[in-house]
């Protein structure tokens, strides 16, 4: 008797007890919340539990966050993870186990026992919002499937995109109205799909539903090897440069300017405790980049939150809208930056900020720079050469510094025929404006293909605008005949 009362007094509580000890637990924290066990996290919960027990999984948050992303489509699951002795304690650990913000809505919990006799717990929770209807996760090559849902509220503009087997990105057309989406995909290749819904909240761009879709392939069974061995930044940076050289892409240079508004960002994160790219106290990527003077033909951004960066970065890298930044061919330049801080959920984080751009590089030289673009357009496109006109010239650059001065986007009607005058052997021209960040982007002038022009003049430099931007390439086009 004193035996089976031993046995019982050490025993793993049942699952359905663990679910109601922390429906209890939640219930007395965070009064008024409804809080529901939610089927996906509760499978998470178990197959971490039962890999813990079976040493295939560490004793760890990452581990438990790995496993979510084989069950669940929620974006963002917050792990709480937990070891007791004797197991008959689980009940009560799993009653601690949630963030004691209690911004959630959802919670799955599962124990297993461990070989010192004692307990794993798990306890997965997240905010609910965006509801995404069964997508399975194992399927056979060439399966179509169903993306469809609708957006929580506050959300807008759903995106779709999808990793392929191979790392490519690709980006498909999500119908739908309002709030709900609805697309089929094809899944050609044998391998892991990544499907990932992107809308426009609030805080800018953020991810609403991502799924992982083995086709013809079993699930990973442990979670990859503990990504902490990087050495922090410099292992992200290192991260990128094998991911971009493994498709056949150039590294990025690190830049001082990128790092710091990286890191300003990172921390603005943290000190308000929020988690996006647009800040109500920073604005967007193009508004810090902007206050900073820093010259941009294009830019990007990725945020990740972990336990540590390298953990934040592979968050990163596994979502299709994050690593189309990470293999933007456009991209030259890489900012890196982090801070340590609290969560919404009051728990300890790392917050990463990754910026890419491709900067406004000046030349001594714009206006020939310009002009040696147009001819080089003109002959790709199998049309005579353009005179450059000396008049014209003085014309054109005349009034772009006028322009510059002025700081505005407007063109005098009447400089067409006081170019004229200056240049007494044409009898007819037009005038183009630009404001842009380099030399190829006139090449959409509208005149830049007409036979019927010979002379051209260029004005054009480098000014910073109040209303463009810093380092602007302000160009005015005179073209003659």
């Amino acid at each position: 008797m004193l035996l089976a009362l031993l046995l019982l007094a050490d025993a793993l509580p049942a699952q359905v007890q663990l679910e109601t000890s922390a429906l209890e637990g939640i219930a007395g924290s965070c009064p008024g919340t409804k809080v529901v066990i939610d089927a996906d996290l509760t499978r998470a919960c178990k197959a971490f539990t039962a890999a813990a027990h079976a040493g295939r999984a560490q004793v760890s948050g990452p581990a438990a966050s790995f496993y979510a992303s084989l069950e669940s489509y929620e974006p963002s699951p917050t792990a709480g993870i937990a070891t007791v002795s004797p197991a008959s304690r689980a009940d009560r650990a799993v009653s601690e186990l949630f963030p004691k913000s209690c911004r959630f809505n959802r919670v799955g919990v599962a124990a297993a026992r461990l070989s010192d006799g004692g307990a794993v717990v798990c306890a997965l929770t997240t905010s609910h919002g965006t509801t995404l209807e069964r997508v399975p996760g194992r399927i056979l090559p060439r399966q179509i499937v169903t993306v469809a849902g609708t957006l929580e509220p506050g959300l807008q503009h759903p995106r779709l995109f999808i990793t392929r087997p191979s790392g490519e990105v690709e980006e498909l057309e999500l119908g739908g109205s309002g709030a709900r989406f609805s697309t089929r995909v094809a899944l050609n290749e044998r391998g892991e799909h990544s499907i990932e819904v992107l809308a426009d909240g609030p805080g800018g761009p953020q991810v609403a539903a991502v799924r992982r879709v083995f086709a013809g392939v079993l699930p990973p069974v442990r979670p990859p090897p503990d990504p902490r061995t990087g050495d922090g930044l410099l292992g992200v940076e290192h991260a990128i440069a094998r991911l971009r050289a493994s498709h056949g892409l150039p590294a990025l240079e690190r830049d001082p300017e990128l790092d710091a508004a990286a890191e300003a960002h990172s921390k603005e994160m943290a000190r308000l405790r929020t988690f996006a790219h647009v800040l109500p106290t920073t604005g967007s990527l193009s508004d810090r980049l902007r206050a900073r003077g820093y010259a941009y033909r294009s830019i990007g951004e990725n945020i990740g939150l972990s336990s540590d960066v390298a953990s934040a970065h592979e968050a990163i890298a596994g979502s299709p809208a994050h690593l189309a930044n990470l293999l933007d061919p456009r991209h030259r330049r890489l900012g890196l930056g982090s801070a340590t801080g609290l969560t919404a959920d009051g728990l300890e984080g790392v917050y990463l900020t990754e910026v890419f751009a491709v900067p406004v590089i000046g030349t001594a030289d714009p206006a020939g720079d310009v002009a040696k673009f147009i001819e080089s357009e003109r002959q790709r496109r199998g049309l005579p050469p353009l005179l450059r006109d000396a008049a014209l010239d003085r014309v054109a650059s005349r009034e772009v510094r006028a322009t510059v001065d002025e700081d505005r986007m407007k063109l005098d009607r009447t400089l067409a025929s006081r170019a004229l005058k200056e240049s007494k052997e044409l009898s007819s021209a037009v005038a183009e404006l630009y404001v842009g960040s380099a030399p190829d982007e006139v090449g959409g002038s509208k005149n830049l293909s007409e036979r019927k022009w010979t002379r051209v003049g260029v004005g054009a430099l480098y000014a910073s605008s109040r209303l463009y931007g810093p380092g602007r390439l302000w160009v005015l086009l005179l073209y003659g005949r």
